[in-house]
């Protein structure tokens, strides 16, 4: 399933800007357990109405309400688009015909918040909008520290890394750069002798 999603081709406009969508995707633990709970409850309803006892509708009323919250669980999800050219975020909760949203402009948001818990799990880490009055989480991605930059870029925010235990400390990260003292100079002494022959 794609993650990004570009809308619309890329416009005739010297920027060369287009809207970037993130997709939440389907929450399969949470279909899977209520679908669960719905064939549990359909099952002990069955096995009722077929030995004549008519006291399991309660177990087949739950087991349709379950079988909707499954499929609700399926189809709802959240979004969050980029629409540059207006220089706004949209976010939408909800289904493709249903849902709702609400727009967010680019002066709101203050930075760009990235959270970085396991090198090994990219998909653990978060990507937070943090603005005036709010904090939008972005949907999980596996490519966390470029997804992050391409939005602060975006928006012309700074980028905040936040990083977990599993990163050590901060002399040990190879994202590092010495201080401008410690970088060795050329030598002076061997440019002008080499000038002299």
């Amino acid at each position: 399933m794609a993650r990004l999603d570009l809308e619309g081709s890329l416009p005739a406009t010297a920027g060369g800007r287009t809207d970037v969508t993130l997709r939440t995707p389907v929450n399969w633990t949470a279909v899977i357990f209520f679908g669960g709970l719905a064939a549990l409850h359909l099952f002990m309803a069955g096995t009722a109405f077929y030995h004549a006892r008519w006291d399991g509708y309660l177990s087949f009323i739950f087991g349709v309400a379950f079988t909707f919250v499954s499929i609700t669980c399926a189809l709802i999800g959240t979004e969050l688009t980029v629409l540059a050219e207006q220089r706004r975020l949209r976010v939408r909760a909800g289904t493709r015909r249903i849902y709702f949203e609400r727009f967010v402009p680019f002066a709101n948001v203050r930075s760009v918040r990235l959270t970085l818990l396991s090198a090994r799990r990219p998909r653990s880490s978060t990507i937070e909008l943090v603005c005036d009055h709010e904090v939008i989480d972005c949907p999980p991605t596996t490519i966390p520290r470029e997804e992050a930059l391409c939005l602060a870029m975006t928006l012309g925010v700074r980028l905040v890394k936040v990083f977990g235990d599993a990163y050590g400390p901060v002399s040990d990260r190879v994202g590092m750069l010495p201080p401008a003292r410690d970088v060795a100079q050329p030598d002076d002494s061997k440019r002008t002798n080499a000038s002299e022959e």
